[in-house]
């Protein structure tokens, strides 16, 4: 469900049972659909402190600093082609999804991670803001989450972002 159509649902809680706009909104995220378990990540204990895991954060901060690097790349091709508008929207759209796929992992390997903490579905759909966590706890998320904590390979994913994780937990 997309967002816009939870707000159209909220509203019509709110007009018929005369409640804040919050509450229907809670009330509509509580309706949706459990999520899909197929892609979910072994709960293991894979760090027992109150802080965030220092392996996480290295990992965040690479994607993070990738994502900003494509972003940088649209604002210096507006500066280099200002009079050829067709060429700016083909090469920053190339940019703008390269940054998109770098904070969709980011999100979908905090999700895999708080899969790995076991915690509740609904939780983590909550915390990703979006009905269908599916959407950002990708295979590629599940296998990097756990290549980062020393974990197996999950079966039937590929090997790559895996690999990725485990140099950063080699790093660490």
């Amino acid at each position: 469900m997309s967002p816009h159509a939870r707000h159209n649902d909220a509203r019509r809680y709110r007009e018929a049972f005369g409640v804040s706009h919050t509450q229907a909104l809670r009330q509509v995220r509580e309706q949706l659909p459990p999520t899909r378990r197929d892609l979910r990540a072994a709960a293991v204990p894979v760090w027992d402190g109150q802080a965030v895991p220092p392996v996480l954060l290295t990992a965040q901060a690479d994607l993070a600093r990738w994502a900003i690097k494509h972003l940088n790349e649209v604002i210096a091709l507006g500066r280099r082609l200002p009079h050829n508008l067709s060429e700016w929207a083909r090469l920053s759209s190339y940019a703008m999804t390269d940054a998109h796929t770098y904070t969709q992992m980011m999100a979908g390997t905090n999700g895999a991670f708080f899969q790995m903490l076991g915690w509740e579905d609904d939780t983590i759909r909550r915390h990703l803001q979006d009905c269908d966590p599916d959407r950002y706890v990708t295979q590629d998320a599940v296998a990097y989450a756990a290549g980062l904590f020393g974990q197996p390979l999950p079966p039937g994913t590929d090997p790559t972002w895996w690999t990725f994780g485990g140099q950063y937990a080699a790093e660490d």
